[in-house]
């Protein structure tokens, strides 16, 4: 057996990312070391249940809650010296705090006994550098180490649970009873002491139809989220008045995990220090008519947004609430954010909102706007998997009831085929909704601006902003996610939300003069309809005319695959790199079903890439296209004509 310096990682608490995670590991094992990843959501005790059998070992936090998961690491760390005395090096990073300053943060941790600390993220070459020096210092040994990748494990799935069909309203009274039990403030509901009323003169779906049907500028939501319910009635309403179209609360990391206790934990310590040291509102925790007085405090339409694929009993609270919009899908809030969850379970929780959604409706005469992404991991995600991901999803709501419909894409950075993109995707979902026979659906377009990491060059940060509302108002996208100039400097206060909407309004101004190659356009518009044709026919079939079996079999197979995703139901095969325009192309296909002509246009576009970058590796490709963004390693944003020179 080879021998090799060992390595665990890992993502700790409630933290979701995974793309950082997977980048380290394929760069390790690059580098010759043997690494084995945990994956995300690990508990603390994971480590060091694993540690016996490693010489490194990373933990990764990325949202900010590290401290929510750490305070018992000292004594952990002490008691396993006193079992195991050999040397372990070990080691934190990502984005650690939304509070405290990276000098702090990194004093704290380093005396609770890590080797040593990254606050921010930086590159892997520098993680690489210290941690061989490190090695030398404290002169660690390479051991023998097996081949065998633990980490390739894949699970089956049981098709007898699946309901493909529209829930009874018998089954989802049923399932209430039990969820409605899972926190205290779901008793309000179940007992009857809370009754709903329509408190709001305009909700989400009529703003967004009337918005698409007039032709008018892209409306814009920024996000929000701290752990105070005073502090989020002020903030949304200074956001209000800046000019944001639509009100929102993104939940905090803990709340999308089902941590209540940690969420509650949190927001108790928020108001101690007098900031939130959540990143995001903690609504479970909060009475339900805390969240209505929340949702009425503004006149604008609201929406919570999430991220988890358990919201079940967030969104019962959140319609009681007056919000007429909630967002997620049982894919798109699966395979970004959950390594155990299989799809059918996914599948059923997302029914069941779709249920209630569409009963909502039916009982209390207000359209509620269901939203989903196609974003997934956020990053080098290459639109026909989006696209797929939104069709699979607004098709399995019709077959719920739902009729308002909010399909979205991320940002990539080359204009041309993120234009393509949110073209192609709003006319693939309605021309499949109506060959499903759901004729009375309303589909309205999101564009969530650049959703990676940012650039730390505030003026390159603001120039991405504008240009991005340019590119979603070109694409006649109906609503723009907005982000911040300062999304890799600090958590954004409200002046710098502020600021992001008046930047935004600066770029629907300028859209008007925007002038886009049209026979470009037409090719990107093309390719994206026949991958989108391939895939989905092979749902099809494969589902023998069913979405919700066809798409939970071409999961299973490979049919379609989320690059970055630590779902183990998820095959991993398929990557994309950027081309040297900045679009996002197949570098392997996996399982997905494109024929010869689609993979021939994706490896030209990748060879020339190498070959002017003279760079054939595949790890050094994605390491660039990972950090090249937030390094400030690019000419200009959109990324066409200058990505690669």
């Amino acid at each position: 057996m080879p021998r090799k310096y060992r390595l665990l990682i890992g993502g700790i608490g409630d933290d979701a990312h995974s793309v950082g995670i997977r980048l380290i590991q394929l760069g390790f094992i690059e580098a010759g070391f043997h690494v084995k990843s945990l994956g995300i959501r690990n508990e603390l005790m994971n480590f060091f249940k694993e540690a016996k059998n490693f010489d490194l070992i990373l933990i990764s936090n990325k949202n900010g809650h590290a401290e929510l998961y750490l305070d018992d690491f000292p004594i952990l760390l002490s008691k396993y010296r006193l079992e195991d005395n050999s040397e372990k090096l070990w080691y934190l990073g990502g984005s650690l705090s939304v509070s405290e300053s990276d000098f702090k943060i990194k004093k704290k941790f380093l005396q609770m006994g890590f080797t040593n600390v990254y606050p921010k993220p930086i590159s892997f070459q520098q993680i690489l550098f210290d941690i061989n020096a490190d090695i030398l210092r404290n002169g660690i040994p390479k051991r023998e180490c097996s081949e065998h990748r633990e980490d390739t494990v894949q699970k089956t799935l049981d098709y007898d649970k699946v309901v493909d069909r529209k829930w009874q309203p018998r089954e989802l009274e049923i399932a209430r009873q039990d969820i409605l039990r899972e926190w205290p403030t779901g008793m309000e509901i179940l007992t009857g002491e809370f009754k709903y009323e329509n408190k709001k003169s305009i909700s989400l779906d009529t703003l967004l139809w009337q918005n698409h049907m007039k032709g008018k500028n892209a409306l814009l939501q920024p996000r929000t989220g701290v752990a105070n319910i005073d502090d989020q009635i002020s903030l949304l309403k200074y956001l209000e008045k800046a000019g944001s179209d639509i009100s929102s609360v993104q939940l905090d990391a803990a709340s999308r995990s089902k941590k209540f206790e940690v969420a509650q934990g949190g927001s108790e310590i928020s108001k101690e220090r007098r900031k939130s040291i959540l990143n995001g509102f903690p609504l479970p925790i909060y009475k339900i008519k805390e969240v209505e007085k929340l949702v009425c405090s503004v006149s604008t339409p609201f929406q919570l947004r999430g991220g988890g694929p358990d919201h079940r009993f967030i969104y019962e609270l959140a319609l009681s609430a007056n919000i007429s919009g909630v967002e997620g899908g049982y894919i798109c809030y699966l395979f970004p954010y959950d390594k155990l969850t299989s799809p059918i379970q996914s599948l059923g929780y997302w029914q069941y909102i779709d249920r209630l959604c569409a009963m909502h409706e039916e009982k209390f005469r207000l359209t509620i706007n269901r939203e989903y992404f196609g974003v997934l991991t956020a990053t080098l995600i290459e639109p026909s998997l989006a696209i797929v991901v939104n069709i699979i999803q607004a098709v399995l709501s019709a077959q719920q009831g739902v009729k308002s419909i909010s399909v979205g894409y991320a940002e990539q950075g080359n204009r041309v085929q993120d234009i393509a993109a949110i073209r192609v995707l709003n006319e693939a979902v309605n021309s499949y909704l109506t060959r499903f026979h759901y004729l009375d659906c309303k589909v309205t377009t999101v564009f969530h601006q650049f959703m990676a990491a940012f650039p730390q060059d505030y003026e390159k940060s603001k120039n991405l902003i504008i240009n991005s509302a340019m590119t979603a108002n070109a694409a006649r996208a109906t609503k723009i996610m907005v982000k911040t100039p300062v999304e890799a400097l600090r958590i954004p206060s409200r002046q710098d939300n502020a600021e992001a909407l008046f930047l935004c309004r600066q770029g629907l101004s300028h859209s008007k003069n925007l002038r886009v190659d049209e026979s470009l356009l037409k090719v990107e518009e093309d390719i994206l309809r026949l991958e989108v044709a391939q895939i989905m026919e092979a749902v099809i079939e494969l589902g023998n005319g069913s979405i919700a079996i066809g798409s939970l079999k071409a999961l299973e197979q490979g049919v379609i695959d989320i690059p970055w995703s630590p779902n183990i139901y998820n095959k991993n095969e398929a990557v994309s790199v950027r081309d040297i325009n900045g679009a996002i192309r197949y570098h392997d296909f996996g399982r997905l079903p494109f024929s010869s002509k689609v993979k021939e246009f994706h490896q030209q576009k990748v060879e020339m890439r190498k070959i002017m970058e003279r760079d054939p590796s595949l790890f050094s490709l994605l390491e660039k296209d990972l950090s090249r963004i937030w390094k400030n390693d690019f000419k200009e944003w959109p990324l066409d004509n200058c990505y690669v020179n």
